[in-house]
């Protein structure tokens, strides 16, 4: 199933290329919802790298275990505003997901999520969650490109 979930953000694109090429942002716009903690230290630093596998824990509401998600990064292209990863973990077999922006307005971005799903029986469940979830982190993401905090 694909999860399709857009809005609108109040930023350029280099502001906002400057926070989702971070891994740090990632835990930002998923909090409270989801954690992804590193399984080994300083994963999570610096810039997100196309072809690395980034193995994670992952928890709901920062204390149930969701067990093991892995991200990598596939393509990162400025030239058509679109970062795309091939994830996995426990409850998902394939959570690929797409990032894409463009500027519609000086200082205003579309922006969509869309996020391939396959979770078996699961899927339907999963790919409500998703709706809920990126959601979440697109306000998350104004918040963030509003306070230019990390």
């Amino acid at each position: 199933m694909i999860a399709r979930i857009s809005t609108h953000l109040s930023c350029s694109e280099e502001d906002l290329w400057q926070k989702v090429i971070e891994p740090a942002s990632l835990q930002y716009v998923a909090s409270p919802i989801l954690n992804f903690v590193p399984e080994q230290e300083g994963d999570l630093s610096g810039e997100w790298q196309t072809g690395t596998p980034y193995p994670l824990k992952l928890y709901f509401l920062k204390f149930i275990p969701l067990g093991r998600h892995t991200i990598t990064i596939v393509e990162i292209d400025k030239e058509t505003n679109t970062i795309v990863s091939e994830e996995n973990g426990r409850l998902a077999n394939i959570w690929n997901h797409t990032i894409h922006f463009r500027e519609v307005a000086p200082g205003r971005l579309s922006y969509t999520d869309e996020i391939e799903i396959e979770a078996g029986w699961l899927t339907p469940a999963i790919w409500l969650f998703a709706q809920i979830f990126y959601r979440h982190r697109q306000r998350r993401w104004k918040v963030l490109l509003q306070t230019k905090h990390t």
